[in-house]
């Protein structure tokens, strides 16, 4: 049994300005999915996928796919295989869209799923802030996969002094799914200027995986991310957010003053 599941994290608004020109694209994109999401939804992110790709376009910016199979086959049971096709993008690319239109839309099936396309023209505005190429940052995972109840350690490498701002995107959530684990009540102090592992070996806790999925998700694995937001400032974060705004706060703050890091991880039941 074969799922297609695309997600996108990017970087947009919608907001008008008067001082920039904006730059009319044409772009397709597609989104493949599953019976476990809604034709309306898939081409919402057909959509979202186009914006995407109509900002990168003007700026210049590369997308990244990072697409993975995994499969379970139980011992001495060759046909009893399942396997899921994980597709995600993230892009996270400076550009303003003016405005969008949709041209077509067209859901097929193809390859045991289905594809919605989206054809858009879209009036994208170039970024008037650069980043700051040499405000980074290398984050690390102990492990690429984990079950519920193994504990995750985060390496964080960064280049300058910065404040970090470690948060948890649970993919099968819709609201408040993107979660902060640090700064926390047990370690608050989160400006660093050498490399640091959270949670520290001296503060005697652990940063344990919990399934959380909804009582109707039917799959054994599911992919999370580590999101690591890095900033020149301090910044006030709340516990939660939904990932709509949790982007939108990103976007309050200028490119040159942030770096934003993310790895993805399965999770097991």
């Amino acid at each position: 049994m074969y799922t297609y599941r695309a997600i996108a994290l990017f970087l947009l608004t919608a907001i008008h300005a008067q001082s920039t020109q904006a730059v009319p694209v044409d772009v397709k994109a597609d989104f493949f999915f599953g019976p476990d999401i809604s034709r309306n939804q898939a081409c919402a992110n057909a959509r979202d996928a186009a914006k995407v790709k109509a900002i990168s376009t003007v700026t210049g910016e590369r997308l990244s796919f990072d697409q993975r199979m995994y499969c379970n086959q139980h011992a001495g049971q060759a046909d009893d295989k399942k396997c899921e096709i994980n597709r995600h993008t993230w892009t996270l690319v400076e550009g303003r869209i003016r405005k969008s239109e949709v041209v077509s839309e067209v859901v097929k099936s193809i390859q045991g799923a289905q594809v919605c396309t989206v054809s858009m023209v879209v009036d994208v505005e170039p970024p008037t802030t650069t980043a700051d190429a040499s405000f980074d940052l290398k984050l690390e995972l102990n492990r690429n996969s984990y079950r519920s109840g193994d504990a995750m350690s985060i390496g964080i490498l960064p280049t300058s002094p910065m404040y970090i701002s470690i948060f948890n995107w649970k993919t099968s959530l819709v609201k408040d799914n993107v979660t902060r684990l640090f700064p926390s009540q047990l370690e608050k102090n989160n400006y660093i200027t050498q490399p640091v592992t959270v949670p520290s070996s001296s503060m005697g806790y652990r940063l344990e995986l919990e399934w959380t999925a909804p009582a109707e998700f039917d799959k054994d694995l599911m992919t999370e991310w580590v999101i690591v937001v890095a900033t020149k400032k301090p910044m006030n974060w709340l516990p939660a957010y939904d990932m709509a705004t949790f982007k939108e706060k990103i976007l309050e703050i200028p490119a040159d003053q942030r770096r934003v890091v993310h790895r993805s991880y399965v999770l097991m039941r």
